[in-house]
This record gives structure tokens, C-alpha cells and sequence, in this order.
């Protein structure tokens, strides 16, 4: 049980037991990449049938737990959350578009425009037929109310729907971390420094890692143990290149 939340650190709680600490309309941006409710178990099966450069995904596959999340009361509790005239931007599956659109709108969010993140690489899923190797990634972006974006203010060459932003190649922490040059970019778009952002599914960090290095604070929760500890770490890292820096 925790009393109260802090802004600049994450909670090993489930975010819907977490978010109850929240007060009404007093988070100023969600940025968060729920699951994908992919069901890696049987991608994995059929990607046996496939050439050996595939390895790296199966084994990938083999050690992640994917959850469908309860699109309802997220919706709910993030609008709740959410202050007037703020933006919401949800990784997701092609499959979640419908579900994830359907519930944020009964919530009170506006139609939500479908951004895409165009990779440098590809993956493959087999679970239902042949299909085009994908080198995309969703992301839903929400609005509460009417707040003017930042993009023509900071990178404007990508402020566009289609966001080109290489993968890093980081799975050290995360199998399916986002890069941190890609979530730096959004968090411009829809903050300014001393924001406070939300991630419900923190993962590894790297979401909270982008925001601490735009000043911006923020609240995370990952109900992972393991990926707990790695987010901890990581913000300990960060917190000792900071004060480097200050003293350089």
C-alpha cells in the first residue's frame, strides 16, 4: 500500500491499483506502450517454419508474456487523470486499433489519428497466414479537449504522421523497447519542461529515461518485478550522469 506518489519514479503496482492515488486532471500528457495482446506463443510456433535468421525472434518470443489490457477502465481512468487540453499517444497492435479507439472515445477522447512509427527492420507473425514482413509500429494519438502541438516549434522536417526514427538496436533491457530518440521526440511535441507525464507500462524505462533527460517529471508503474529493478537501476545511472555533468 502506498500513501502517496511521487513525480520522477515508478511504482511496482499495477497501474490501475496506482492511478487511484492520482488526483482528478492532474497529469499533463500520457506517453505509454501497453500490451499488445500479440499472443507470442503461437507467433513463435509458426516462425519455426521460416529461414534461421529468424532465431533471435523466436527465442525473443519465447520468454514474453503478453496480457490483453482492460481497454475500459484504462480509458476511463486516463481521462480521468488527464488535465483540459492535453494529449494522450498509446503504442499498440494493428488488432487494438478498434478496441483501444472505441473505449477512449466513450471515455470522453476525441477520434484518435493513427501515427506511424516506420522501422529500420523487420518482424514476422505467422499466427494468421502468410503475411507482409511488418516494419511499422502504431501509435494512437488522444486528445482531451483542444492543445496546439509543438512541432513546428522543434524538428519540423519530422513533425509529420508518418515518424521516421530508427531502432536503436537496444534489447539489453527490453525485448520491445521503443528508441529513445523516437520518445524524446514525441515528448516535445506535447510538453514543455516540468510537465508531469504518465506511463502506465514502464517496462525497462525507457519511456521515463527520455523524460527525465527533457526535464520533464513523471509517475511510472510496472507490475514486473525484474523489469522493476532494471528501471531503478537505470534511474540511479541517470541521476549519477546528471550530477557528472553539474560538475563538469
Amino acid at each position: 500500500m502506498i500513501e502517496n506518489l511521487s513525480f520522477n519514479n515508478v511504482y511496482n503496482i499495477d497501474c490501475l491499483e496506482g492511478m487511484k492515488y492520482l488526483k482528478d486532471e492532474s497529469v499533463d500528457s500520457i506517453i505509454t506502450d501497453p500490451p499488445y495482446a500479440v499472443g507470442y506463443d503461437k507467433k513463435s510456433k509458426h516462425l519455426a517454419k521460416m529461414d534461421k535468421a529468424r532465431g533471435k525472434q523466436i527465442e525473443r518470443d519465447k520468454s514474453f508474456d503478453d496480457v490483453n489490457p482492460e481497454y475500459e477502465l484504462l480509458s476511463k481512468e486516463m481521462f480521468r487523470v488527464l488535465k483540459k487540453d492535453s494529449h494522450c499517444f498509446l503504442f499498440c497492435s494493428d488488432k487494438q486499433i478498434s478496441s483501444w479507439s472505441d473505449y477512449m472515445i466513450k471515455a470522453g477522447f476525441k477520434q484518435p489519428q493513427i501515427l506511424i512509427w516506420r522501422k529500420n527492420k523487420t518482424t514476422v507473425d505467422l499466427s494468421f497466414g502468410y503475411r507482409f514482413p511488418e516494419n511499422k509500429e502504431i501509435i494512437l494519438f488522444f486528445q482531451k479537449g483542444w492543445k496546439k502541438l509543438n512541432g513546428y516549434n522543434i524538428e519540423r522536417h519530422l513533425f509529420r504522421s508518418v515518424l521516421d526514427f530508427p531502432s536503436d538496436g537496444n534489447t539489453e533491457f527490453h525485448s520491445c523497447s521503443k528508441p529513445l530518440q523516437l520518445l524524446m521526440f514525441i515528448c516535445k511535441l506535447s510538453t514543455k519542461p516540468g510537465d508531469i507525464i504518465l506511463d502506465m507500462f514502464s517496462g525497462s524505462g525507457n519511456h521515463l529515461i527520455a523524460f527525465k533527460r527533457l526535464n520533464r517529471r513523471f509517475i511510472g508503474f510496472e507490475t514486473s518485478p525484474v523489469y522493476y529493478k532494471t528501471i531503478i537501476k537505470r534511474l540511479k545511472f541517470e541521476n549519477s550522469q546528471t550530477r557528472l555533468e553539474a560538475i563538469k
